[in-house]
């Protein structure tokens, strides 16, 4: 009896899938999540809007394009910081809280796939999702500056990379935020709060103090925009005095800033699972 119940466990365990065809089924269903929401198309509306309006309104105000490629591009990283929030904020800001207060949690956390492969596989639909907001974004202002200036801007490309690792440390951070509130509505506020003020107002607070906010996530970020003047802005400058204070005006270092993004992206992610692993369901 014994045996034919052991032989029976290891059918089950035999025909359970791999965690990779876990993480590709989690992946799957989340991406069909943001198209049912209508997230995704919602942030490229917003995006397809924004092309339009730094496209069309220099000519309609009297403006001329730069004749430059790298300078016709910089108009448009100006804003992909800010679509990198709106991204973090839409795929990521409620991606783990919400099976808890919507109770989903109670189907999908006793089936057998392991959480480790629920959040890899949640983590890369939103990466995906970025990515694809990133790329129609950044390719239709490339394809724009080619046909305006009649050169390719490489900067604008490094830019588009610079967006993208930038995205996913935000996604990782949105995802710890997830992964410890206890509402939705609060976690995604925080996550649109934390990369649009908190730590802006940080940054500010230690640029008057003659500090350079070098470990901030947004001040790392601030590189997709400096990227794409030629030459690179200096380190650091003496800037306007306030009551006697000269302030300095620090530019984050290309190098620097891709090792904070990363380092931002593999903790934040590593705690995000460690609280979603130790998290349980409210009854």
């Amino acid at each position: 009896m014994n045996e034919t119940v052991t032989q029976d466990k290891k059918r089950i365990i035999a025909n359970l899938p791999s965690d990779i065809d876990q993480v590709q089924t989690v992946a799957k269903y989340d991406v069909l999540k943001y198209l049912r929401s209508r997230r995704l198309f919602g942030i490229i509306a917003i995006e397809v809007l924004v092309l339009v309006l730094i496209t069309a309104l220099p000519p309609l105000l009297g403006d001329q394009y730069p004749t430059n490629a790298d300078a016709f591009i910089n108009r448009y990283a100006n804003f992909s910081s800010i679509l990198v929030v709106i991204g973090a904020t839409l795929f990521a800001g409620d991606a783990i809280v919400s099976e808890f207060q919507e109770r989903t949690g109670y189907l999908l956390f006793p089936s057998p796939v392991k959480r480790s492969s629920l959040l890899v596989g949640k983590f890369i639909a939103s990466v995906g999702a970025m990515f694809v907001v990133l790329v129609i974004y950044y390719g239709a202002a490339l394809v724009l500056g080619l046909a305006i200036t009649g050169a390719f801007s490489t900067l604008g490309a490094e830019s588009m990379l610079l967006a993208m690792l930038y995205s996913v440390a935000a996604l990782a951070v949105g995802y710890l935020i997830s992964s410890v509130m206890k509402g939705s509505t609060g976690s995604l506020i925080l996550t649109f709060a934390l990369f649009l003020f908190i730590f802006s107002i940080i940054s500010g607070v230690l640029t008057i103090s003659n500090v350079n906010p070098w470990f901030i996530l947004s001040f790392a970020g601030n590189t997709i925009l400096d990227i794409t003047v030629s030459p690179y802005p200096s380190g650091g400058s003496t800037g306007a005095s306030v009551r006697g204070m000269s302030i300095t005006n620090y530019v984050p270092d290309v190098g620097t800033s891709i090792a904070v993004m990363i380092v931002y992206a593999a903790i934040a992610l590593g705690m995000a699972y460690y609280f979603f692993q130790r998290r349980e369901m409210a009854a």
